[in-house]
């Protein structure tokens, strides 16, 4: 059995890799798995996403406390984190549509739910919208000042950077395949890429495992009742200086939200939307670039690696979006990319908890959307949940 560790982390994403900084950072010794070949490679949800800084506007405060409260916090400390340390973003706002009386009527139960989560917001009509972007149409907006853009490989790179520096250990390339109590700490089994296996015991262990969390907590206690439906988000893209009909998103456009009803239950969707692209000038600031990205168009995932095949045809994005922006053609559309998010069945929250059956365990599971934007403040309740301050 090879040496112990004080703190295993499973997964670097953007959560493990800001915890692993806080851990370390406060003289914790510190170990993360990631099963991937690389931190910041584009292989996990924290990089093949939008890179949309949400504001917090979407989670009610009864269903979706945790994200409700810690998206608004990890968006100040987001912004604060990329100035101080030069990771690109833009606090480009964003515009949330409506097109029909009945989005204009939702929008205002919308801008009710930002007073109550202290999320700036301001619901301006016709003309007003046009102000801020003049290709789109609608009838009303919730505008939305403290929503952005990042460069969220940049981000999960500086993260990972910052936790090595501060003293955090990463194995790459090594996948957990088994977890267990013992008197002494829990052992920790785990595939190399090479076949081979090995254990070691940590005091303790913090499944943040994304997409194989459940998979994880299981581990740790067969009777966990959680359960990962990956859900697979599909986007295209077009250039907006293609033609000045196009030249738009100088801002986050998003549709007014709706409900999505499966058999695997009632499901929130912020709606395919329009997200500007960072990129840097002469020197090294960020500034918008001339790619604009359409989706996510989501579907339930084939499986929990379903980023390769075929994307729905384009016709199907063009409709999602015409709505609002009626000078973008099929025609301007090209594939950009997919993720898969980690969403549990039955659940609308992130789940934050000690195991039932392992007290030493943290669990972060479901950290789907805001995740991005709230992995500094997911991070900070992590450890103060682990080190008691």
């Amino acid at each position: 059995m090879a040496e112990g560790f004080a703190i295993t982390i499973v997964g670097a994403g953007v959560v493990g890799c800001a915890l692993a900084m806080e851990l370390a950072g406060a003289g914790e010794e510190v170990l993360v798995l990631e099963m991937n070949h690389g931190v910041s490679r584009g292989e996990n949800q924290s990089t093949r996403n939008s890179g949309v800084i949400h504001a917090g506007l979407y989670y009610d405060q009864r269903t979706r406390p945790l994200k409700a409260s810690l998206c608004v916090a990890g968006n100040r400390m987001l912004y604060r984190f990329c100035e101080r340390f030069g990771v690109p973003a833009l606090k480009t706002g964003k515009l949330v549509v409506a097109t029909t009386g009945a989005e204009h009527a939702i929008l205002e139960t919308y801008a009710r739910r930002a007073v109550e989560n202290n999320v700036p917001a301001i619901l301006i009509h016709g003309d007003r919208v046009r102000e801020y972007e003049p290709r789109i149409k609608a009838r009303a907006a919730l505008l939305l000042p403290t929503s952005g853009i990042v460069d969220a490989a940049a981000l999960l790179h500086k993260l990972y950077a910052l936790a090595s520096a501060a003293g955090a250990r990463f194995v790459t390339e090594t996948r957990v395949v088994g977890a267990k109590s013992r008197r002494d700490g829990i052992e920790v089994e785990v595939r190399y890429r090479d076949g081979a296996r090995d254990r070691f015991l940590t005091g303790r262990l913090v499944n943040s495992a994304g997409l194989y969390c459940d998979e994880v907590a299981r581990m740790v206690d067969p009777a966990s009742p959680y359960h990962v439906d990956p859900l697979r988000g599909e986007a295209m893209k077009f250039y907006r200086t293609k033609r000045p009909e196009l030249d738009v998103a100088v801002m986050n456009v998003y549709p007014t939200p709706t409900k999505t009803i499966t058999d695997r239950g009632v499901y929130f969707t912020v709606g395919v939307h329009l997200t500007p692209t960072l990129d840097l000038d002469g020197r090294g600031d960020p500034i918008l670039g001339p790619v604009v990205t359409v989706g996510p168009l989501n579907r339930q995932a084939a499986g929990k690696e379903d980023y390769g095949g075929e994307f729905r045809p384009s016709s199907e994005f063009h409709e999602r979006v015409r709505g609002f922006f009626p000078g973008l053609e099929e025609e301007d559309l090209e594939p950009h990319q997919a993720g898969i998010q980690a969403r549990l069945v039955g659940h609308a929250d992130w789940v934050v908890e000690l195991s039932p059956a392992e007290s030493r365990c943290l669990n972060l599971l479901g950290i789907d959307s805001p995740g991005l934007t709230g992995a500094l403040a997911i991070a900070r309740k992590a450890r103060e949940m682990m080190l008691g301050a």
